[in-house]
């Protein structure tokens, strides 16, 4: 409350002080009125739109230079400094007809001007001419163009160096942390569950949900489950974008969700020409439509786009694809005297795997995962009077409804199988598979989601400094109504293997929407933006406070960013406290069922007696915490004559991750003594109970990664050959992943002893990784040409396991624990009952190698535009020597990419 009371004193100063800035936004070429033009103050989030005239007014907060944008679709978004001298001029924007006539366009992505936040503008994600979000962001330092591939889904993470396969627990959490915010309305996947086993094991495991599998002859191909990951980038078509911001380092304390990374989207909205457009790419083929029109000025203006894509894996046959549709309309609106404006959008999409093997494998299998998305949202903005205390209010709403349904079916023949169906514990007779059938598994998801916010601003002064606070709330819910996973116990083998300490399951359906509890996510938060303006320099301060409950789980966070320019020198400095709330389908993983076979007796032609015991395990996770990272920079730019230079080291910690823990737990194996009746069936009883030892899989808050770099621009804007622009970004990366959990391996062998499961040491995983990139493009405006050039120089890739010999101890028949003297750990006996052996393993880059990308675009005065991608247009072919059934072979490099091509047309009228 106090706080709410000096702003009240302040704001009382300024009240009835306001000055204003008065302008008019013109067409360069025209030089008419442009109306619904989009006034932004940044700093303030003060903002006004262009009446019929073209005239705008926004407050002036302080006597000092402020940055001004300008936008429109159709028209390059322009930034225009005021100066406080000119408090008394009107201002006149000229807006140019964004396409490639213009005299400067950039076509890469470039540091933000504020911290280390990274801006793709339009004309980039036109250049990278593509298909979805995830190339799009390979232009990123760190990232790495890849293979196309639309086969499998893409996550991403931010500042760390990504494993080679996908199912590794750190990224995994670091990709699930990572936010995407479309026009101020999050994505979320936390209510993802197309998850078959549940998770009693790998919880960053996509569960063999996917293009193939690895014990199956057709092989593994890729995954297509994100369960637990972030978002599945290849759903978010690049086409309806408008700009990009990503906030790779200490995000606005307005944000909450999230842990390593923000990604803020702008979509379309206004009157915009008919637009058809097609591209062509790797057995891949997009069709799209957009148009905005004004309906009049009453109702506002109209957005549709429609966007139609097929990708074939292999081109040559039709074994996997992909299929995607997605649809948007938005109605934009404004007040009749433009202090309030609303947008409400209706998204439909339509995403489909299907792989089918039926001609290529012996077991005819069949994989599909349909996705259907229906999301509802409205944007509200409302400015108030200049006699109003506080001079704006924004209120975003959203509510998605998606269904999700996973379906695997694949000949068996194993000749006749025992499987458990008892929904209680206890001994019984169990069932016999057929010997040959078709198996069959689907998983039915209903993701229900909504999220409400509403935020208020005031900007005041204090003597030479000048405040906008930021003051908001909002609320998520997550829950999950589909029938869960589906299937019959006896087309589902799953054997409860002794040996392997019980990491097995039988199957039993599980009814997502009679289990799952609707959870719940609220915040509050406050931030001031502080800036201090002297003769040559500035000093900038976002400083905020961010309280979260997320699942009841309370978490405070401070956020700060600030920087100091002098001239052309500045630097920057940020630090905070994000967190990431754990999935539906972390915390419910449902009743686990354990079928052992006690005994398998066969008659042929008289009897079939399979005796089984079936032990449950009721353990949701409801415990799990949300993930936390602690993210922290320091970093300078340098305006020179002929370009910038942005530098920015970082050290980020991600704790409380999510990991799968063992507990070591005995249950009573039963004993039986059967009486055989010649071919009659025999009969049994129970005599008595054996302990059974086995690990209780959980998962449980004890993953911790450590990344820390250092990543730079520089851009040289003047060089000495006309119309060329030059560019230089690159990387250095430092992660290291440690799995604090207890370890535990059961003892193997038939010789009776008392240690019943070994205490193994947590290891590390160590990951370094240096990058360079540049791009070098050619620009002829009076012909509306672009040739860009992009390489990328992988010069450090390594990968270090360090774990050696990791007995600590063990844990006896009455499940104590014992710990070995560090003297002895060497010469342990248990080291030679040990199955799993850890040894150092080092993996580094052989040599370093290179990759080159050409992309050309064109437009012509007609409205057509023509663009062509050339990936790997060298056709470079690095070679790696590896070890292959214990023969040196040497090898393609697998992530190096191939020579492909590409283009796109399109058409506007």
């Amino acid at each position: 409350m106090r706080f709410l009371y000096i702003i009240l004193l302040l704001g009382i100063n300024t009240l009835y002080a306001q000055k204003h800035i008065t302008g008019q936004v013109l067409d360069k070429d025209t030089k008419k009125p442009l109306q619904s033009v989009f006034v932004l103050n940044p700093e303030t989030n003060d903002w006004a739109i262009t009446d019929d005239n073209g005239s705008f007014e926004l407050r002036m907060p302080a006597s000092k230079d402020i940055s001004i944008s300008f936008k429109l679709l159709g028209k390059q978004e322009m930034t225009v400094t005021y100066k406080k001298e000119n408090l008394n001029t009107k201002l006149t924007v000229y807006l140019q007809n964004r396409d490639l006539r213009l005299d400067e366009v950039v076509v890469t992505a470039r540091k933000g001007k504020k911290f280390s936040e990274i801006t793709i503008g339009k004309e980039v994600i036109e250049q990278v001419q593509a298909f979805s979000l995830n190339e799009v962001l390979e232009q990123l330092p760190g990232q790495a163009v890849t293979n196309f591939n639309l086969n499998e889904f893409k996550p991403i993470a931010f500042r760390t160096v990504k494993p080679s396969l996908v199912a590794n627990a750190a990224f995994g959490n670091k990709s699930f942390g990572t936010a995407i915010v479309v026009d101020g309305i999050p994505i979320s996947n936390n209510e993802n569950m197309q998850s078959y086993s549940g998770n009693y094991g790998v919880p960053f495991s996509p569960n063999q949900l996917g293009f193939g599998d690895p014990s199956s002859s057709s092989g593994f191909n890729g995954y297509f489950s994100n369960a637990n990951f972030g978002a599945d980038l290849r759903e978010i078509p690049a086409d309806n974008i408008e700009k990009i911001e990503v906030v790779q380092g200490v995000p606005s304390a307005k944000y909450g969700d999230l842990t390593s990374g923000l990604i803020k989207i702008e979509q379309k909205a206004g009157k915009s020409p008919y637009r058809v457009y097609t591209s062509l790419r790797d057995g891949t083929t997009e069709y799209g439509f957009s148009k905005g029109f004004k309906a009049s000025d009453k109702i506002g203006f109209i957005n549709l786009s429609v966007n139609y894509l097929k990708s074939n894996a292999e081109p040559r046959v039709s074994y996997t694809e992909y299929e995607r549709i997605t649809t948007n309309l938005m109605w934009s609106w404004a007040s009749k005297n433009k202090n309030i404006r609303n947008s409400f959008s209706v998204d439909y999409g339509f995403n489909n795997d299907n792989v089918n093997y039926e001609e290529e494998d012996t077991d005819d299998k069949i994989v599909k995962n349909k996705k259907k998305d229906l999301s509802v949202s409205n944007r509200f903005k409302w400015k108030f009077k200049d006699t109003s205390f506080f001079d704006n209010l924004d209120v975003n709403f959203n509510f998605r409804y998606s269904d999700q349904y996973t379906y695997e079916s694949k000949f068996v023949n194993i000749g006749g199988s025992i499987v458990g169906t008892s929904t209680e514990e206890g001994v019984y007779t169990g069932t016999y598979t057929l010997p040959s059938y078709t198996s069959v598994k689907a998983v039915e998801g209903i993701p229900v989601s909504s999220f409400l916010s509403a935020d208020l601003y005031k900007s005041f002064n204090t003597g030479d400094w000048s405040h906008s606070v930021l003051m908001g709330t909002s609320f998520r819910t997550s829950d999950n109504k589909g029938r869960g996973r589906l299937g019959s116990p006896e087309t589902m083998i799953s054997t409860f293997a002794s040996t392997n300490g019980g990491s097995g399951q039988g199957f039993r359906p599980y009814n997502y929407g009679e289990n799952i509890r609707a959870e719940y996510q609220y915040s509050l938060y406050a931030e001031d933006n502080i800036t201090r303006n002297w003769e040559n320099s500035i000093l900038y301060i976002n400083s905020g406070l961010r309280y979260d409950n997320q699942y009841g789980f309370s978490t405070l966070a401070p956020r700060i960013n600030s920087y100091f320019q002098y001239d052309n020198f500045k630097i920057r400095s940020g630090f905070g406290i994000t967190s990431k709330a754990p999935s539906l389908n972390q915390i419910y993983t449902g009743p686990r069922y354990y079928d052992a076979v006690l005994g398998d007796y066969r008659y042929p032609g008289y009897y079939n007696l399979g005796i089984v015991q079936t032990y449950i395990d009721y353990s949701d996770n409801k415990g799990l915490k949300p993930t936390k990272s602690m993210r922290s920079e320091l970093g300078f730019d340098y305006k020179l004559p002929f370009g910038n230079l942005n530098f920015t080291g970082f050290y980020n910690k991600m704790y409380d991750g999510i990991t799968n823990e063992g507990i070591p737990t005995t249950r009573a194996m039963a004993n039986l003594d059967i009486q055989f009746n010649g071919t009659q069936t025999p009969t049994y009883q129970v005599t008595g109970y054996t302990p059974f030892y086995y690990l209780q899989n959980r998962l449980v808050n004890k993953m911790e990664s450590k990344d820390k770099g250092v990543e730079f621009f520089m851009s040289f804007e003047k060089t000495p050959f006309k119309n060329v622009t030059f560019d230089i970004q690159g990387s250095y990366t430092e992660t290291v992943n440690t799995d604090n959990r207890d370890f535990y391996e059961k003892i193997a062998g038939t010789t009776p002893r008392t240690e019943k499961f070994a205490i193994l040491a947590p290891y590390s995983e160590n990951y370094k990784s240096f990058r360079l990139g540049s791009n070098i493009n050619y620009h002829l405006p009076k012909i509306g040409l672009v040739i860009a050039v992009r390489s990328e120089h992988f010069i450090i890739e390594n990968n270090t396991y360090k774990s050696g010999n990791r007995l600590l101890g063990y844990i006896d028949e009455n499940l104590n624990r014992f710990i070995i003297p560090e003297a002895e750990r060497d010469t342990h006996p248990l080291l030679g009952v040990l199955v799993q052996n850890y040894p150092e393993r080092d993996r580094s880059l052989q040599k370093v190698y290179h990759n080159f990308h050409l992309r050309v675009s064109k437009d012509f005065k007609n409205g057509f535009r023509f663009s062509f991608y050339a990936n790997n247009f060298l056709d470079l072919k690095q070679t790696e020597d590896v070890i292959d059934n214990g023969i040196p072979t040497k090898r393609t490099k697998s992530d190096m990419v191939q020579l492909s091509f590409g283009t796109k047309i399109e058409y506007q009228f």
